[in-house]
């Protein structure tokens, strides 16, 4: 076995011929959409054997650990060696930064595989989780009008990258996403421009967000309506629900029969949403943390 660092186009291939052969399924969120960024591209590093490629991992720009390896190829000395990988990044980032994060993972709540090899490698399990939210969209969808000088449009594409990354972080109240990141989604290979969703007012201000698309490239039967957010100076309008479901019905026209979306165990006001659209809870993600010597 021996490992190296991402070099090119083929070795980001490599990974993606990996994950769409894994026998318990990929495990890796929007991985389109990471590898387009040049942080995670740092970050990567592929282990191959004999038989080809038996794991990959990276850090994000969040400092979580992100990885997959083949069941039937793991041991010791690989898991090993892929959180001594996401280790040695953190800390020289926490040498940069003058202070100490942790190393953090996240895996499925029923993947007691991946919870034990974490465990084993020191991480601690801590009390937020992601909730994942799915509905049928053969059943009706509500129907919301948006508010009187509101109105509903595609983003205009890069153009507008700033803009949009503004929304987000206002909506959120955080400086969690940035333009590379924004560009990354709409770079993405299942990005679909005119389901990008955004809500104006009538002096043509962004006023809420919501990101729809499929979550397989090419399949139209599982759709997702993810991230959803509301410029916080216009939020408890109804607008979120509004732009929601009209993304619902899009979906729902280009052929998708179940729609999909996530939020933090901690974001109430998410899950009313969702589960006023008739989304319920259907598995959740844990999340762990590493102290970093």
């Amino acid at each position: 076995m021996n490992s190296i660092l991402l070099r090119d186009e083929n070795d980001i291939q490599t990974i993606r011929d990996f994950l769409s052969r894994l026998p318990g399924g990929c495990t890796v969120v929007d991985f389109e959409e990471q590898v387009q960024l040049a942080s995670v591209r740092h970050t990567t590093r592929l282990w191959l054997g004999k038989q080809g490629l038996l794991a990959f991992a990276w850090v994000d720009d969040y400092n979580n650990l992100v990885f997959d390896l083949d069941p039937q190829q793991a041991s010791p000395k690989l898991e090993m060696e892929i959180i001594a990988w996401g280790a040695a990044i953190m800390r020289k980032r926490n040498a940069g930064a003058g202070e100490p994060s942790t190393l953090d993972a996240s895996c499925q709540a029923a993947n007691l595989e991946r919870i034990a090899l974490l465990e084993r490698h020191g991480f601690h399990r801590d009390e937020i989780r992601s909730l994942h939210y799915a509905r049928s969209l053969e059943e009706p969808i509500p129907e919301v009008p948006l508010p009187p000088g509101f109105e509903l449009r595609a983003a205009h594409g890069e153009q507008e990258v700033e803009a949009l990354v503004a929304l987000h972080r206002a909506a959120f109240g955080t400086d969690n996403m940035t333009v590379e990141e924004r560009l990354a989604i709409m770079r993405a290979p299942e990005y679909v421009p005119d389901l990008d969703l955004l809500v104006t007012a009538s002096n043509g201000e962004l006023c809420a967000l919501c990101i729809c698309g499929f979550v397989e490239l090419g399949n139209p039967a599982v759709g997702y309506t993810d991230p959803i957010g509301v410029h916080a100076a216009y939020q408890g309008r109804g607008l979120g629900k509004a732009v929601v479901s009209d993304g619902l019905r899009l979906l729902r026209q280009r052929g998708a029969k179940r729609a999909e979306l996530g939020t933090s165990s901690e974001n109430l006001p998410m899950q009313r949403l969702a589960e006023s659209l008739g989304f319920a809870v259907v598995s959740e993600s844990v999340w762990f943390s590493k102290e970093v010597a």
